[in-house]
């Protein structure tokens, strides 16, 4: 988990910058979150919110959009 966060803050930070979302595909979510899972939006959503996130669309099969999350000091500088 602390590898993804890391991939979504480096892509807000530099290539994603201008647009200021962060797209992850399925294929990288299902590694961490089985397709199946139980309240996999919620989860990612929790892992998000745990790591300066904020999940701001989720599309099962296809993609979750990160931001930053504006109430999180550590992402306004």
């Amino acid at each position: 988990m602390k590898t993804l966060a890391e991939r979504i803050r480096r892509e807000l930070e530099t290539e994603t910058a201008k647009i200021g979302h962060c797209a992850i595909y399925e294929p990288d979510l299902q590694r961490l979150w089985p397709i199946d899972e139980v309240n996999r939006k919620q989860k990612i959503a929790q892992f998000a919110n745990e790591f300066g996130f904020k999940l701001s669309f989720y599309k099962q099969g296809l993609c979750a959009i990160f931001e930053r999350d504006a109430s999180c000091p550590s992402q306004n500088s």
